[in-house]
């Protein structure tokens, strides 16, 4: 199978990676009968439902059965007509499997399962602007800006365009698999996040190996030249930030130390409740001006205060 884009593999392993949690996800899934290959496929788990909104658009793209399709460019009309192609030998398939399986429970006086037709997501880089045209699609109500729907309950396709999307948090995820142009500002975006963010844990640890892979590499593309440079900034920013934020924690607490031992100096006594104030004061230049207090202090109000 042809790789569409550079970042192909790229985008899959970070839809894989991030919906993996949430349901049965399968990468290269492979559609019969004429041998077809779809990105991804993914089955969600109805437990999660949940905790699936923490992938923010993508979440919501997977919130059932469907097949994701990604194109780090513009889609051509035989592309997209590919993509219909497989859609609907997969349907086919689950339609079949599933009343082969109703037949079962049937037989067992088991109540039939209700059958939810799959979705076809396609996700593009780029506005395929002749495309929406030609099938006269309009943004989708209820959704974000740069999502399309196509075909209603016949057909079951959306299409996210991922560079009309809003540059927010709940779209990240979804532009980091887009790739492309988009590839570089949306790795600057994940590192903005707070060091927790789920949508970091996901992405950060892909992003990182395909960093360490492509510099190995002795002739880079412009684009995969341009990934290099959006991870080294990033992550260099982000390390010096964690290395400052490292060195201020030690600040604090060493001011903290040596307010205790002033105090102790001065033969002040420190109960429990103010010892674990002391210890969890987390403003530099408050801790500063008590020790400062506790050089000439006579009790423990004079440099706290009242409150204890």
């Amino acid at each position: 199978m042809p790789v569409r884009n550079r970042f192909d593999r790229l985008a899959k392993q970070l839809g894989e990676e991030a919906l993996r949690p949430f349901g049965i996800t399968v990468a290269n899934h492979e559609i019969s009968p004429e041998t077809q290959h779809a990105d991804l496929r993914h089955e969600p788990n109805p437990t999660r439902k949940g905790t699936r909104q923490r992938l923010g658009l993508l979440g919501r793209i997977a919130g059932t059965l469907c097949l994701i399709e990604i194109y780090g460019h513009v889609p051509s009309a035989e592309e997209f007509r590919a993509c219909l192609v497989k859609h609907l030998a997969f349907w086919r398939q689950r339609s079949r499997r599933a009343r082969a399986d109703n037949k079962k429970r049937r037989k067992k006086r088991q109540r039939p399962l209700r059958f939810i037709p799959p979705f076809l997501w396609i996700i593009t880089a780029g506005a395929p602007s002749a495309l929406l045209k030609k099938l006269q699609l309009e943004h989708a109500p209820g959704w974000p800006a740069g999502v399309y729907l196509f075909g209603d309950s016949v057909l079951r396709v959306g299409i996210v365009v991922a560079n009309k999307l809003p540059r927010d948090r709940s779209t990240i995820l979804v532009r980091l698999m887009a790739a492309g142009a988009l590839l570089p500002p949306a790795i600057k975006e994940l590192g903005l996040l707070p060091p927790k963010a789920y949508e970091r844990s996901v992405a950060e640890p892909i992003l990182l190996s395909w960093h360490s892979m492509l510099r190995l590499k002795p002739n880079r593309s412009p684009e995969e030249q341009e990934f290099i440079m959006a991870m080294h900034q990033t992550w260099e920013e982000a390390r010096a930030e964690a290395r400052e934020e490292a060195r201020e924690e030690a600040r604090i607490e060493t001011q903290a130390k040596a307010l205790l031992t002033a105090l102790e100096v001065r033969g002040i006594a420190v109960p429990a409740a103010a010892r674990k104030r002391i210890l969890a004061e987390k403003d530099l230049k408050l801790l500063e001006r008590w020790f400062k207090k506790a050089l000439v202090a006579k009790s423990l109000e004079d440099v706290l205060g009242n409150r204890r």
